[in-house]
């Protein structure tokens, strides 16, 4: 059975982008909210290659902390991209202490299973609008059936450049007692060769 649609997190993309604008993702040091208009014609082949990144909190337990990690996207195997109203085009790794910023881990971020990659990239096209979500943890990124209310840390991708990409991030920890919930924005520029 497929994983089902993710069209729950388009909604969430919307609510939490900042207010301001932030400088390029060239420079580390701005990062910041970002509020930008998606491109229709937006690609996620930029996404592809080795990245610094930045969470940053704004709401949650820990929310004025951030921290920095790195991680790695690659283009998935042709063969297992299904074609459906979303795609995921983009899989890979990441190294980040999401629980600095309050966020879950949801499985291995360094999972390299192609059915259950550390991070994987999800591309939507609705009515002419592209969604771009990654997805952090392998628990997250399994093939088959998804609790509704499952845990998860996804980042809303708001901004794609050749230097790198950037927008908010949520995190919720699901149906779990005491609720824990994050987010905040994010920053990934490409690291130097």
């Amino acid at each position: 059975m497929a994983r089902p649609p993710v069209y729950l997190g388009i909604t969430a993309a919307f609510l939490i982008t900042g207010c301001a604008s932030s400088a390029a993702p060239s420079d580390p040091t701005a990062c910041g909210p970002v509020q930008a208009s998606f491109p229709p014609s937006a690609t996620v082949s930029p996404m592809v290659g080795r990245f610094t990144i930045t969470m940053a909190a704004t709401v949650g337990a820990t929310a004025g902390a951030s921290v920095a990690g790195s991680m790695i996207l690659v283009a998935r195997d042709s063969s297992l991209v299904e074609p459906s109203a979303y795609s995921q085009p983009l899989v890979g790794t990441a190294d980040i202490a999401l629980e600095a910023v309050g966020a879950v881990r949801m499985g291995d971020l360094a999972a390299t299973d192609p059915l259950a990659p550390g991070v994987a990239v999800y591309e939507q096209q609705v009515a002419g609008t592209t969604t771009v979500l990654v997805r952090l943890g392998s628990a997250s990124n399994a093939r088959g059936p998804a609790a509704f209310d499952a845990g998860h840390t996804t980042l809303y991708v708001r901004r794609i450049a050749a230097d790198g990409f950037a927008g908010g991030w949520a995190s919720s920890a699901g149906s779990t007692y005491p609720m824990q919930e994050a987010r905040g924005y994010f920053c990934a520029v490409r690291a130097q060769p």
